[in-house]
């Protein structure tokens, strides 16, 4: 059986259609001008506003998203720049839960933060500084699972000390 070029053609054409949609993270924007670069399951979380990216670790893919919004613990926080990464529990309708916020403050504001830590407010860990702005993390204490739980157990794997955190972050 002879091949003709216009078979080699149209089946090249096809694989290279076909491998076009399979190429690498698509960064889809929010309307308050961050990102979230994604595939299948979300690999990085990226900051077009402030310009810092959080590479996912590998135990936060498809249970952890990020919510634009400046409430953290019930309090608002004083930052520019607030995202708050929630642990999606494994109960179909159970509501997420707060892992960790990453916020950008200036050096004023971070200046007054360490003047208020006496007035029982939380000290976040500085993660990177840059241009006079201080991207900070604020971790959740205690887990509000039972630990026990398939939960409480997914929720303690998904938490990150400060160095990881500062691992995964590029700025």
């Amino acid at each position: 059986m002879k091949i003709s070029n216009v078979m080699i053609a149209a089946t090249l054409a096809g694989s290279v259609a076909l491998l076009a949609g399979c190429g690498g993270p698509e960064v889809v924007s929010d309307p308050n001008g961050q990102g979230i670069a994604q595939t299948q399951t979300i690999t990085a979380y990226k900051n077009t506003t402030e310009g810092y990216t959080l590479n996912y670790p590998d135990v936060w893919h498809s249970l952890v998203s990020p919510e634009d919004t400046l409430d953290w613990g019930g309090n608002d926080l004083p930052a520019e720049n607030v995202v708050v990464f929630n642990y999606t529990p494994a109960k179909p309708g159970a509501k997420p839960e707060p892992l960790v916020a990453l916020a950008v403050y200036d050096q004023d504001q971070i200046s007054q933060l360490e003047k208020n830590n006496g007035s029982g407010h939380h000290q976040p860990d500085v993660l990177a500084t840059k241009d006079g702005k201080v991207l900070v993390a604020y971790s959740r204490g205690a887990n509000p699972y039972d630990l026990r739980s398939e939960d409480g157990q997914q929720f303690s794997a998904r938490a990150l000390s400060t160095d990881q955190l500062k691992n995964a972050v590029s700025w």
